[in-house]
């Protein structure tokens, strides 16, 4: 399927990146008027590949120590992440040992995740309404662009959703309690997956612009590196701790990652503004 979209994205979407734009344009402009001074900063640096192929592997160390922005992001989407692969985890346990189905109506019980994020179907509506009016009210004070800060409100209506979903299933997963209450959990968790990453991944690519790439290698590499290691260890949590005792801790780490998109709705415009690679407005 990914291979599939990425035939669909190469044939399909147009170039985007600003510093090869300007490349072709001057090059359009050499042909039409024979006029060689039309040159392309890429083309007046005239770095060598090998340094060009140094500077975008360095790069994304770089920006994970010394930009506040990728540090708390990467933070939050390894635990994001860490929380996911130990819910899944459970599932076997939930559903398996406590309500007592089938692996194949066990496999069904996943469902109720993808509900969740078609659930977040909505908010493109309305934030897309809200995104008209911040617009104009933008090209009224001579922008063309909202801040990247507006991409947070994805993440500001799905951050709540992941603690809360992870107690109502850690506390309500008993065999006198109905299976569909577990599953109605996985529905909210799902929405507030989908929320986090789709408003995690917009603001990093406007914030950074043409360090775009490099900022999410940065948050990628640490996420799966960290994250990548609760598959071994998420099985042993629940039989140890059990059900219950395992989402309440990972609900904990979550709320307590839950101020992260409303901490930059506020102050990541001044973040920005000292960062060598973010652009300030």
């Amino acid at each position: 399927m990914s291979g599939l979209v990425l035939i669909l994205v190469f044939f399909t979407l147009p170039e985007t990146f600003p510093p090869i734009l300007l490349k072709w344009k001057a090059a359009h402009l050499r042909a039409i008027t024979g006029d060689e001074h039309y040159r392309a900063e890429v083309e007046v640096r005239m770095d060598p590949f090998l340094t060009r192929l140094g500077r975008a592997c360095y790069r994304p160390f770089l920006l994970t120590f010394s930009e506040p922005i990728i540090v708390l992001i990467a933070l939050y989407m390894t635990v994001i992440y860490i929380i996911l692969f130990t819910f899944l985890d459970g599932y076997d346990f939930i559903f398996g040992e406590i309500h007592g189905v089938s692996i194949g109506v066990q496999g069904l019980c996943f469902l109720g995740i993808a509900i969740g994020l078609f659930l977040a179907t909505p908010l493109v509506f309305v934030i897309r309404r809200k995104a008209a009016k911040a617009m104009e009210k933008a090209s009224a004070n001579g922008k063309d662009k909202l801040q990247p800060e507006f991409r947070l409100w994805f993440a500001m209506f799905g951050a709540p959703a992941v603690p809360i979903s992870l107690f109502w299933m850690g506390w309500t997963s008993y065999p006198n309690i109905s299976i569909w209450s577990p599953l109605a959990a996985s529905v909210l968790f799902g929405y507030g997956i989908l929320c986090i990453f789709i408003s995690s991944y917009q603001y990093i690519i406007d914030a950074y612009e043409i360090y775009a790439a490099s900022a999410l290698a940065s948050i990628t590499l640490i996420r799966y590196v960290a994250a990548g290691g609760m598959t071994v260890v998420g099985v042993p949590f629940y039989q140890n701790l059990g059900v219950h005792y395992t989402c309440t801790i990972l609900g904990c780490i979550s709320a307590v990652m839950v101020p992260v998109p409303y901490i930059f709705y506020l102050y990541g415009h001044k973040i920005r503004a000292r960062s060598k690679y973010a652009p300030s407005d």
